[in-house]
């Protein structure tokens, strides 16, 4: 591996650093050597020169200090509201500070700010909703991490994954050789069940090319056989890349943006090379984010909009319930309480809260579907967004911020929540690990893959002995 300079931190060797990601030791180190850290003033005041334009500054400016923003942050509700967690309070003094000094701070406040950055917002933009001005807090958390980054103070874990995103372009390390084994392996695993099934690598002029997130190659492989099932029970004319295969940024929630350019431009270089009539993104909300909604932004595409039309998984499968392409045996529809977790990345920020309701319509009886209070674009983060979820050091804040969603989960009286969202679907496994309330969670497609009837031609052949 080439040797590398990551922030403003001495020269690494790549994949030694790659590696500590294993090493608790690694982690603090990691911390350790950050409380020495020289805040390096002249770029900080370069990057501030360059990327604080007029919005940010109207932004800052223009804020009323109204409290508005507070009872929309669930994680200033789940504190004690404490006056601190107000978001308006948490940009201003941290963000707001920095451009009140022109970069001129200390090591140790650019630690608090991290500290604020990724352990009291999740950036899922509810309080920009309510804003009566409309500023995105959002975005503006989103350009403190850049700017922190910039500086070499990230959480351990989120430096790691960008790390990942530079070597591997995924957030784990899956080579190009791991990720189309993997695929061969899951169409083997599956091709006795469903015969004539296959996981088909690299096919040009495809109608659908499938995009999907790292951790379902690395830990879920079941989550890809699942994928091609559904292709295969639909008829797709589909096809993954074998590289530019990973729709996910851990670069996004951590302000790298130099790896969410390179990330966003291996996938749009694999829809070039393939030419599909459009792209299909698997069940994750800040993949469509980033590969979708910003990432056409970052790598300068002047319509803002990918290569080819791309949608989130939950289009796909409404417009194949729709269509009669994919049936649902009545008998087979969930007949339990179910409730459905909004991912903040594709309905309160893309709209696709109807969509996700229209599928329910087809799985769940009517009077078993439970909404969460409140719902749609006005639903509460799952309370691990924004890489809170996979950051050790934050963890006992990640806990706490779980329990506006299990008090949303309990009030339903579900038994099963229906999470379409990879960081959605982690931080309902996690809740229900921390407190236990009796629930079960699942993706879509395994739920899909046992109701569907499925045609005669499709069905393996009885054997006759």
């Amino acid at each position: 591996m080439p040797e590398g300079k990551l922030c403003n931190r001495k020269p690494i060797n790549t994949e030694e650093y790659l590696q500590q990601v294993l090493s608790d030791t690694g982690g603090k180190a990691y911390y350790k050597e950050m409380e020495e850290l020289d805040v390096d003033v002249e770029k900080l005041q370069a990057s501030l020169k360059a990327t604080l334009k007029s919005r940010f500054k109207t932004w800052l400016e223009m804020c009323a200090h109204c409290g508005l923003c507070a009872d929309a942050c669930f994680l200033y509700e789940v504190n004690d509201r404490d006056p601190k967690q107000v978001p308006a309070y948490k940009i201003q003094s941290t963000l707001g500070e920095i451009v009140k000094k022109n970069g001129k701070v200390t090591n140790e406040f650019l630690r608090h700010c991290m500290d604020v950055a990724w352990s009291q917002c999740t950036c899922c933009n509810r309080c920009g909703h309510y804003c009566p001005h409309g500023i995105d807090m959002g975005v503006m958390f989103g350009y403190l991490r850049g700017l922190l980054y910039s500086q070499g103070f990230v959480p351990w874990e989120l430096k790691i994954g960008a790390g990942m995103h530079r070597v591997y372009r995924a957030q784990m390390n899956v080579t190009t050789e791991d990720w189309v084994e993997t695929c061969e392996w899951m169409a083997e695993e599956s091709e006795e069940e469903w015969p004539g099934l296959t996981i088909p690598i690299d096919v040009e002029d495809a109608d659908i090319m499938y995009t999907l997130n790292a951790r379902e190659a690395k830990h879920y492989a079941e989550d890809i056989a699942e994928a091609a099932i559904l292709f295969h029970l639909t008829g797709e004319n589909w096809t993954m890349p074998s590289e530019g295969w990973e729709q996910t940024s851990l670069a996004m929630f951590a302000g790298d943006w130099e790896a969410c350019t390179m990330q966003v431009q291996t996938v749009y270089d694999a829809i070039e090379r393939l030419r599909p009539k459009r792209v299909v993104g698997t069940e994750c909300g800040h993949a469509h984010r980033a590969t979708v909604i910003e990432g056409p932004y970052w790598v300068g595409r002047p319509d803002g909009l990918p290569p080819r039309p791309y949608i989130h998984y939950v289009e796909w499968v409404a417009e194949v319930l729709r269509t009669g392409r994919l049936k649902i045996d009545p008998a087979k529809k969930l007949k339990k309480p179910v409730t459905l977790q909004d991912s903040c990345n594709y309905v309160r920020n893309h709209g696709l809260a109807s969509i996700t309701r229209e599928i329910m319509s087809y799985i769940v009886e009517p009077e078993y579907f439970r909404e969460m209070s409140p719902n749609r674009e006005h639903n509460y983060c799952c309370g691990g967004g924004g890489g809170f979820n996979g950051v050790g050091k934050y963890r006992p804040q990640r806990n706490v911020a779980l329990e506006k969603k299990r008090d949303q989960i309990l009030a339903t009286g579900a038994e099963l929540v229906i999470a379409p969202c990879h960081n959605c679907w982690d931080a309902i496994r996690d809740l229900e690990e921390e407190f236990e309330i009796g629930i079960k969670w699942s993706f879509l497609k395994p739920l899909l893959i046992e109701m569907a009837i499925v045609p005669d031609h499709l069905k393996p052949v009885e054997d006759d002995e």
